[in-house]
């Protein structure tokens, strides 16, 4: 990318009087220096002489991308192609061109590469203008044809960087539906270790209670109802026998002798 195009010197024929004069060359003086804040007071100063002069607008917009002030630069470039002096037009457009690739390269340092891509279309359509104007300037078809090559790397790279980004949000996806899957993983343990030990703290159903198994008849021990059934079956001689050998119950049950 070729550089700006430096100051205009304003010559005598050019000037309105002594002052603007005196001004534009003590501004170009400075600006030779790199001193281009005070170049700009200059110039600033020369427009009160002369405020519709192409050539001080051109180069104030100068000053200001020597000092990276590319939109307030632009501003005051744009000023210049529409004055009286048409011949400034082409000059204007390139300079303007070169303000969008900086800016463009700002915004590739950032990654902020759509950003970067206007920028470049911008640049491209300026200098498109300037060749419109100049068409035997070979300055602006160089430009161009730079800013088209930069324009097309910042898509690759643009490119790149939205697969990086799909990427990670995969990643993303992934990573949490795996923490989500060891956090069900993790409550359900955790509820069957609730539910084993609600299991451990109630009774078994199928163990007797201590009122029934003191119910149960004990070894050596028959129900009423199970020594009447077997009185009931014996004839009735041998029931007669078996009943001298029982005793009377006591609450009811009936207690078989321990010694017959």
């Amino acid at each position: 990318m070729l550089g700006v195009l430096s100051v205009l010197w304003l010559a005598a024929g050019n000037a309105s009087g002594d002052a603007l004069r005196r001004l534009a060359v003590e501004g170009n003086r400075l600006f030779t220096e790199q001193k281009y804040d005070e170049a700009l007071q200059k110039y600033r100063s020369a427009q009160v002489e002369s405020p519709e002069s192409p050539h001080l607008y051109f180069n104030i917009a100068t000053a200001l991308e020597r000092q990276g002030k590319f939109d307030e630069a632009i501003a005051e470039y744009r000023k210049v192609y529409s004055r009286e002096d048409p011949s400034l037009g082409p000059w204007a457009l390139y300079n303007i061109g070169v303000c969008q690739y900086r800016q463009a390269e700002q915004a590739i340092g950032t990654q902020d590469y759509q950003k970067a891509l206007r920028l470049l279309e911008q640049c491209m359509e300026s200098n498109r203008e300037a060749m419109k104007l100049a068409p035997t300037d070979e300055d602006p078809k160089f430009n161009y044809e730079q800013a088209k090559r930069k324009w097309k790397e910042v898509l690759d790279a643009l490119k790149k960087q939205q697969e990086e980004q799909n990427k990670q949000q995969d990643q993303q996806k992934q990573d949490q539906q795996k923490q989500n899957q060891q956090k069900q993983e993790q409550q359900k343990q955790q509820q069957a270790k609730n539910d084993q030990g609600t299991s451990q703290t109630q009774p078994n159903e199928e163990q007797p209670t201590s009122a029934t198994a003191q119910a149960e008849p004990q070894i050596g021990e028959m129900s009423p109802e199970d020594a009447e059934r077997i009185l009931n079956s014996l004839p009735e001689q041998n029931a007669e026998d078996m009943r001298r050998f029982l005793t009377p119950p006591r609450g009811g049950d009936y207690r078989i002798r321990k010694d017959w």
